[in-house]
């Protein structure tokens, strides 16, 4: 195999592969990117097992052929270099040359055929959106996903598919989001459902851009493909539970909040707020909100800010963290937040829309 290639052209690609690449592998093939080269066409796939990620670059070669190559090594060897250098690819055996301007590099491989793709089964759902759209969605429910959590459907984010649109939802049992967005799938009357595993979730962020991209759903394995790289894992073999059940109805309060001062008034709260109980109590009065903290040391804040609020006053608290996270969720300016009591979850929604929707259930005092 020998090609050459501009580090610009190659160093993001190398970038995802490596992030892809298990660091700490039962089998040593899984630190490897495998590259594939033939006539006008290069392919770098990388796989942990778990998830797996190829990517397609039209680009001449000079000799044919394939290798897996130490994913960490040749990332960091590429970003240590001036920028636009040529990089010159050479198998040699079980070795790749690699050379770069003054510089000299030789890296143990493996062979080709020892590379582990993941098993993808055939779909059963399948359909096309903005990829925009299915980030924004990814980074909505991102927040709100456990981590470590016993109940396993609980570390990663449900994909349902109804109609033609597509619902993502996370919940980590004390606060929950959810994004709806348009799918054109192949299904007619019935639902799909299946769930993402935290680490694709996080690597889908990484990788997902502009455009439209199709997704293949399965009992075990999601597939996503932007035509230029393709994006498989495997799903979390679980039930997810009946997330309905948990969204708040008939809250018959509510207050609109603006973002950014929203922001700053819990970024002051929050210097204050204790480390073992991070809790903000928050009242609610005619057209004014106090963000209230206390910590161990019996230091207090107290801030106020202005909202539209017409009803009764109110006292409730939430862990601060989460409440915190609200901002992070909505990009509009203006949030509503619904309430019914102060023992009661909170929704908050865009001031015109419920979608996307994050529900926050109070801290008990």
């Amino acid at each position: 195999m020998k090609l050459t290639m501009d580090r610009e052209d190659i160093l993001p690609i190398l970038a995802n592969m490596a992030n892809i690449a298990d660091r700490r592998p039962i089998q040593p093939i899984l630190a490897h990117v495998l590259i594939e080269a033939a006539g006008q066409h290069c392919r770098f796939i990388a796989t942990d097992q778990e998830v797996q990620l190829s990517v397609d670059k039209d680009h001449p070669v000079d000799t044919p052929g394939s290798c897996a190559v130490p994913a960490r090594k040749l990332y960091d060897i590429c970003r240590a270099l001036p920028e636009h250098t040529p990089l010159e690819f050479h198998k040699d055996g079980e070795k790749l040359l690699l050379k770069a301007a003054k510089s000299r590099f030789t890296l143990h491989v493996l062979p080709a055929e020892q590379f582990p793709y993941l098993n993808i089964h055939s779909s059963r759902c399948q359909g096309d959106c903005e990829a925009a759209l299915f980030r924004e969605a990814l980074a909505v429910t991102a927040n709100t996903m456990a981590q470590n959590d016993a109940r396993i459907f609980l570390n990663g984010v449900l994909l349902e598919v109804q109609g033609q649109e597509m619902r993502l939802v996370a919940t980590d049992g004390h606060r929950l989001s959810m994004m709806t967005l348009p799918f054109a799938n192949s299904l007619e009357d019935e639902s799909f459902q299946c769930i993402l595993p935290r680490k694709a979730v996080m690597e889908l962020l990484r990788i997902v851009n502009g455009g439209n991209i199709h997704l293949s759903l399965s009992d075990t394995s999601f597939v996503l493909d932007d035509g230029y790289q393709q994006f498989a894992c495997k799903l979390i073999d679980a039930k997810y539970p009946d997330y309905r059940r948990v969204i708040p109805q008939g809250h018959p309060f509510f207050a609109i909040l603006d973002r950014q001062s929203f922001k700053s008034a819990l970024q002051q709260s929050e210097v204050l707020v204790s480390d073992r109980n991070p809790t903000t109590q928050v009242h609610l009065g005619k057209n004014l909100m106090t963000l209230s903290s206390r910590n161990e040391e019996q230091e207090e804040g107290e801030i106020e800010l202005s909202v539209e609020y017409q009803n009764d006053e109110m006292n409730i608290a939430f862990n601060s963290r989460y409440l915190t996270d609200s901002i992070q969720i909505f990009s509009q300016e203006n949030i509503r937040m619904r309430i019914k009591d102060g023992n009661s979850a909170a929704v908050f929604t865009p001031l015109d829309s419920d979608n996307p929707v994050y529900i926050l259930m109070p801290v008990r005092l």
